[in-house]
């Protein structure tokens, strides 16, 4: 019996590690959920809640730093791979919306901080001054190690379900050459929503495999319908251990249209009024592991998936090749000036 597809339950990810009948029910809800939705919320996935609060923590502390001490760690001029600081108004994912079609005319108000495996040598992690904030490279550290391996253990449940062998995935995923993100999206008047540009993440999907992301109670995320494109449903905020999980590109592709990457957005939420008494969207914090395959590795649908019934849809081209075909207008080639955006935004509690 297949668990969680028509709500938004979250699925017990304690069965993977049950008797193997329990896992077999687990890896089956999931890739139904993903199938039917793009997306599935899993508890008890083994990252313990302490640490996700600690997620939360340094994240909020982070982000409450004086703009200039963020800047230590700025982004590079380009965008691959992300790495460090971008400032509000830095990165406009409306570029990548609904890629191959027209463009969407939005503008992201967030700012982020991107890092990598610590082996990557492709291009290294920038960091805060160590004295300004001594716990958060250690935590981001440690935590990326912990999101790789929670990455393992759903790329096996999937192979399960999909009666292919774990090899195939993980072999070109060994590498870790994965993304981890935190996120801000700052408190803004009410009166932001007169601009009908501005956005918190326009409509995109995510280029890798896997997408783990954990976010506060504020809401605001939301999933297009897998079975009627243009339609988009709130994914409810729940407790902050919750885990979600949405499909990528790469995932479609491997699997040659088994899967949807889903696509999705974060939106503003209601309005509410402050101890001022001015009305002000609430802030939002959310962390983004992105899983991706090796960058040399093909995302030629793996052969399971392919028959004289359901041809090959995709050619021989490598995870790297499809990542900068996608993320080249991520970046726009003048942002703007962070002083003037950061002035109109505070900090504010994060709420888990």
């Amino acid at each position: 019996m297949v668990q969680g597809t028509s709500t938004w339950d979250s699925l017990d990810m304690s069965l993977y590690w049950g008797t193997p009948e329990e896992k077999a029910q687990f890896c089956a809800s999931l890739l139904e959920t993903l199938k039917t939705k793009g997306v599935a919320k899993v508890k008890n996935h083994g990252i313990p809640d302490e640490q996700i609060r600690e997620l939360f923590d340094v994240t909020r502390k982070f982000f409450e730093l004086p703009y200039d001490e963020k800047m230590v760690a700025k982004h590079p001029p380009t965008s691959n791979p992300n790495r460090g600081y971008s400032f509000i108004g830095q990165e406009n994912v409306a570029a990548i919306s609904k890629y191959g079609k027209a463009e969407v005319k939005t503008h992201d108000i967030k700012e982020t901080f991107d890092m990598g495996a610590s082996t990557d040598l492709l291009e290294a992690n920038r960091w805060p001054t160590p004295s300004t904030l001594p716990a958060f490279r250690p935590f981001m550290e440690t935590f990326y190690t912990s999101a790789f391996a929670l990455e393992n253990h759903l790329l096996s449940a999937l192979a399960l379900a999909l009666d292919i062998s774990p090899s195939d995935l993980h072999t070109m995923h060994s590498a870790a050459e994965n993304e981890f993100r935190i996120l801000h999206y700052p408190t803004v008047p009410a009166s932001t929503l007169a601009d009908p540009t501005a956005t918190r993440i326009a409509e995109h999907t995510d280029f890798g495999t896997l997408t783990l992301l954990f976010q506060d109670s504020t809401g605001g995320l939301q999933v297009e319908d897998q079975q009627h494109p243009g339609n988009f449903h709130d994914v409810p905020p729940s407790v902050s251990s919750d885990l979600i999980i949405n499909i990528g590109d790469s995932l479609q592709r491997l699997t040659n249209d088994t899967f949807r990457a889903a696509c999705h957005r974060v939106t503003f939420p209601a309005a509410v009024v402050d101890d001022n008494g001015v009305e002000v969207i609430p802030g939002r914090y959310s962390a983004a592991y992105f899983a991706k395959p090796n960058r040399a590795a093909s995302l030629r649908p793996i052969g399971r998936f392919v028959s004289e019934e359901r041809p090959c849809r995709y050619g021989d081209e490598t995870a790297w090749e499809w990542n900068m075909k996608r993320i080249k207008a991520l970046f726009p080639a003048e942002a703007p000036a962070a002083a003037a955006v950061t002035a109109t935004v505070a900090p504010t509690a994060v709420k888990v």
